[in-house]
């Protein structure tokens, strides 16, 4: 079986345990950080299949550092997670590089569809 590993970028420390004991129910491991620039600073020393990112944050956003990561890798999965209602974010997200959108707060059963969806042999 294959191992997985998630990098959730989200500020909410309740959420963000949340989302990871979902992941780590489905087996995938996950590394939770609070902030953009620490997104950004994990993602470069790390291999990750996945980033669930938050689009607000305090320092640098969502979209900022998605377009960090899509300076260097195009393939790697990123998912925003937000309140901002998708009609309003849509092609800004695009323009990040964003692959899908979960709005907050995430149902298991969406992140467990999202994962079936990427990752076949996990969940």
């Amino acid at each position: 079986m294959n191992t997985y590993k998630v990098l959730i970028a989200e500020d909410d420390p309740i959420l963000a345990t949340i989302i990871a004991k979902i992941l780590s129910d489905f087996g995938i491991e996950n590394v939770c950080v609070n902030a953009g620039k620490d997104a950004l600073e994990k993602y470069n020393r790390e291999y990750f299949d996945m980033v669930l990112m938050d689009i607000q944050m305090a320092d640098l956003n969502g979209l900022e550092v998605s377009s960090e990561i899509r300076k260097t890798n195009s393939h790697i999965l990123i998912i925003a997670l937000t309140s901002l209602p998708y009609e309003e974010i849509e092609l800004d997200l695009a323009k990040s590089g964003i692959n899908h959108y979960i709005a907050k707060p995430p149902k298991a059963s969406e992140l467990k569809e999202l994962l079936l969806e990427y990752f076949k042999s996990a969940a």
